[in-house]
């Protein structure tokens, strides 16, 4: 290990002799500087980024109301926007500090100085008829706003003068000033100020902007609300909610704490550390929408993609799952359904229709993690012919790659290339000897290669697409069709025998050594951060195969901040976060911990203060890019994409989970991903009601009772079920552990069974 590498790991985890605090260091260190934050309803079709200068912006473009053909990024069009400018003393306020209220609501409060004031800005978004703990459904947030309450602070000896000048617009029209609102000429509310503390109005710049004088006593302060009603006509603002702000704000926050109640609960004693699993929570569920039909869709952000990646909706569905909240998963997945085309095709956001065959294998893996947690057979029996039709779909058109570059194929059964409207860079074509196949002979056809890889035959599409075929076999075999599951387990063995001959035959163009997976056939150096589903969900191959251990060498001689770079678009000049967490996931499955937590703390300091991700950051703008273009190019510390991106906020909760239960082979495994530093002596962590993919929920409570002894307890809710107990510390500096009273050997991971009751464990250290 690099001395950088080990001072890095000091710092996040306080190992080295001399580091005397435990607590993980999460102080966003490495944000991006074109950071923005998001509020919004679980399941409701309003989003608003709030930037960092306190301002909302919105897009009127939903699911409900999107056009036949929406291209990617037609939502980013922010058409609604109230901007807030707050002046004291001559001179505008400017922000100081954004965070979440309370650490985890997914609130924005913007602190902002100056004149001689403080200011508070808290924005929120409330529907005043939902009831805490109850799902939306598909209809609700009728009557959702954004609420915004504003403290102005005076610590000074005299009374300071402060002025607040609102103007914004919704549906591009801007807002007029009538009496204590803004609203548009088409008679549409952009804001209405509720409360105004005595203040002074007027209007200004005819009538673009309303102001709101107001005097702050001495060591005083003076509250002001705004009311952002969604696509609200002023004509019905009577019928508006009459709740004061105060009781929009409790509205707001009982109801988030109703449905965290109902999920899964994760309490680490480093409260920072909870409050990321809960918010992460919140971002998902406020990333998920209606559209016209009742389909529920899992988004990918909030603007530029306000759409659907079927690859993507695996991660976010699956973090849905593992905290216990099924109903929307099962939604999001059934929207799948309505998605493929009449031959069984799964393809690119349903939009646009581009050929990305990996949301193939991210809609069926999603298929069959929602039964495997619900254990739901009627419901899996109604699944299943979606993923018969995918498979021979897969089936059907491997055939195409076998057929590329043959002399004497008639001209109609030539492989297709569909148009990609975009370009990166050609894949490369080698010359073949006579009579020796295709680099790709027996993938899927060519298709879009996306995250900076080249258009044409992407291994990762493949890990995927072979993914679909075997995921559909478990289910033929759980419903009993055996004569599917016969020929579905022989096209998955061809399919990954496929795949591994490519794979072979691509290492001679490899530059580098030792030998890894490659990311295409031709190309291997190709940015890789989808490689890596070939070990994680897909298991194609394993987490040991030298291959895979090359591309980890790989990825980490390439680290930036912590985090590998050449993964996407950016290439070697960014990180992509959020996908960081997915990739730390291998080290779970290879017992490398350490590396695992350090990644996923690095993660966290990439994270902007509100605990949300851009996609990418450029953390290098001097080294060379996988392809240039709006993706990537951006300055230092910019972010590419959207902000939130889904995925990050979905692989948090997924690997926060798994760190501490995660399912192998049948076997769920206990704190895989758990150092001793995260639960510092004389504190506990806790897992309640967490659901397995071996059926039903267990819990568990990890307390490190004093320096030397750990008790740590297994509920397996009824059910005996077979664990592996990964100690938090070296086997070696353990002395004895008892299940139950009995004493086991001391290994690193400790199988045992719990016969439906509780166990308690005692670890003791030398």
């Amino acid at each position: 290990m690099s001395w950088s590498r080990l001072r890095l790991l000091c710092l996040i985890f306080s190992t080295c002799a001399g580091m005397a605090s435990a607590q993980v260091v999460i102080n966003h260190r490495w944000t991006n500087t074109d950071a923005q934050s998001l509020i919004g309803l679980p399941m409701g079709s309003h989003k608003t980024i709030v930037t960092m200068q306190g301002y909302l912006k919105w897009s009127q473009w939903s699911l409900k109301r999107r056009p036949a053909a929406s291209p990617i990024g037609f939502s980013s069009q922010m058409d609604g926007e109230l901007a807030i400018q707050p002046f004291a003393a001559g001179q505008q306020l400017k922000m100081t500090s954004q965070v979440l209220y309370r650490g985890r609501y997914p609130f924005i409060v913007t602190a902002l100085t100056g004149g001689g004031l403080s200011l508070q800005e808290l924005a929120f978004a409330v529907d005043p008829d939902e009831k805490p703990g109850v799902f939306p459904n598909r209809y609700s947030g009728k009557r959702g706003m954004d609420v915004v309450r504003l403290i102005f602070r005076n610590d000074g000896a005299a009374a300071v003068d402060a002025t607040l000048e609102l103007s914004g617009r919704d549906h591009n029209l801007p807002g007029h000033v009538n009496g204590n609102a803004l609203i548009t000429r088409a008679g549409v509310d952009v804001t209405l100020v509720t409360d105004t503390a005595g203040a002074t109005v007027s209007s200004k710049y005819n009538g673009l902007a309303l102001m709101l004088h107001v005097s702050v006593p001495a060591h005083g302060t003076k509250t002001l609300w705004l009311e952002d009603p969604y696509d609200w006509p002023a004509a019905n603002n009577a019928e508006l909610s009459h709740a004061s702000g105060p009781e929009l704000l409790h509205d707001a926050v009982a109801q988030w704490n109703g449905l965290w109640a109902r999920a899964t609960q994760i309490d680490f004693p480093q409260r920072q550390l909870s409050n990321f699993y809960y918010s992460s929570m919140a971002y998902v569920l406020i990333l998920t929408e209606y559209d016209k039909r009742g389909d529920l869709w899992t988004l990918d952000g909030p603007a530029v993609y306000r759409q659907y990646w079927g690859r993507g909706e695996y991660f976010q569905s699956r973090a849905l799952e593992v905290a216990n909240l099924l109903s929307p998963a099962r939604q999001s997945v059934e929207h799948a359904f309505h998605l493929m085309s009449n031959d069984g095709e799964w393809d690119f956001p349903p939009a646009s229709g581009w050929p990305a065959w990996d949301n193939s294998g991210g809609n069926a893996g999603s298929v069959w993690d929602y039964y495997e947690f619900s254990r739901n057979k009627q419901w899996l029996a109604n699944a299943y012919p979606y993923l018969l039709r995918a498979s021979e779909w897969i089936r059907y058109h491997r055939e195409e790659s076998t057929l590329d570059g043959v002399p004497g194929v008639p001209i109609g059964a030539r492989p297709i290339h569909r148009m990609i409207p975009s370009r990166c860079r050609p894949e490369p074509k080698p010359p073949l000897a006579p009579g020796e196949k295709p680099y790709w002979y027996g993938l899927l056809p060519w298709s879009y290669g996306d995250s900076g890889i080249p258009q044409g035959y992407s291994l990762a599409q493949n890990f995927w697409g072979a993914y679909t075929v075997h995921v559909t076999e478990e289910a033929a075999k759980v419903l009993g069709h055996t004569s599917d599951a016969e020929w579905l387990g022989r096209e998955y063995n061809s399919y990954v025998a496929a795949i591994r001959t490519s794979v072979n035959r691509a290492l001679v163009f490899e530059k580098t050594k030792p030998p890894y997976l490659p990311a295409m056939p031709t190309y291997p150096q190709a940015a890789y951060s989808q490689t890596f589903v070939a070990v994680y969900p897909t298991h194609v191959y394993s987490p040991f195969n030298p291959l895979v251990t090359g591309l980890i060498d790989r990825m980490q001689r390439s680290e930036k901040q912590g985090l590998p770079t050449n993964v996407a678009w950016a290439g070697p000049a960014g990180v992509w976060p959020g996908e960081a967490m997915n990739m730390a996931e291998l080290y779970l499955l290879r017992g490398e911990k350490r590396k695992a937590d350090a990644m996923l703390v690095a993660a966290l300091n990439h994270s902007y203060t509100t605990d949300v991700w851009k996609e990418e950051i450029i953390v290098d703008p001097k080294l060379p890019r996988a392809c240039l273009g709006p993706h990537s190019n951006r300055k230092a510390m910019q972010g590419t994409g959207d902000m939130p991106t889904g995925w990050a906020p979905a692989n948090l909760v997924l690997f926060m989970r798994d760190m501490l239960v995660n399912t192998r082979e049948g076997k769920l495994h206990l704190l895989a991903g758990l150092l001793p530093s995260w639960v510092p002596a004389g504190k506990s962590l806790l897992v309640e009601n967490a659901p397995v993919t071996t059926g039903g929920e267990i819990s568990l409570r990890v307390r490190h009772v004093s320096a030397k002894l750990w008790h740590i307890t297994v509920d397996p809710h009824g059910v005996t079920r077979a664990f592996v107990l990964h100690l938090p510390m070296e086997a070696s500096t353990v002395a004895s552990v008892r299940i139950d009273g009995k004493p086991v050997a001391v290994e690193n991971a400790i199988p045992f069974t719990a016969p439906g009751t509780v166990s308690q464990i005692e670890v003791v250290q030398k």
